[in-house]
């Protein structure tokens, strides 16, 4: 009897930590934009978060495609809304963001010596595909949408 109930009890255990693991990491929040679907969201810049700049980010690319990477521009980002940060940066899983912005002119900033473009942030989408800098496999994690927890 006492077998039966650690087994009950183990099972029950493994369900709810599968529960756990699909709400926190598989119920969408944002979608990511694919390559193909980037014409309709013009204009838009395309950035990515960096920790080798005073700003946090660079612009990678925008309506016309994607920038070589000898000629990322540091740019300032004033939040309108607010990018998801990583919490450990790693530049392998860096995601890419399509962001439709406003541009507010330029701006002196302490890490640069000359100005660097400003934009306002309007929306923001991430594009697929979604990395993760994670302990488990990622082909765990979904790679078309981000959670509510990734996205704050």
């Amino acid at each position: 009897m006492k077998k039966m109930w650690a087994s009950i009890i183990v099972l029950g255990f493994i369900l709810l930590a599968t529960v756990f693991f699909i709400v926190v990491n598989w119920i969408p929040e944002k979608y990511a934009i694919k390559e193909n679907e980037f014409k309709n969201y013009a204009p838009f810049i395309l950035v990515k978060e960096v920790h080798y700049t005073g700003t946090g980010w660079v612009q990678i690319g925008n309506e016309n495609g994607y920038f070589s990477p000898e000629t990322y521009v540091d740019i300032n980002l004033v939040n309108g809304t607010i990018l998801p940060h990583m919490e450990m940066y790693n530049k392998d899983y860096a995601n890419t963001f399509l962001c439709r912005v406003e541009h507010r002119g330029e701006v002196n900033h302490d890490a640069f010596e000359g100005q660097i473009d400003s934009y306002y942030i309007v929306e923001w989408y991430p594009v697929y595909p979604i990395l993760r800098d994670t302990i488990l496999p990622n082909w765990m994690y979904p790679k078309e949408f981000m959670t509510k927890n990734e996205v704050k």
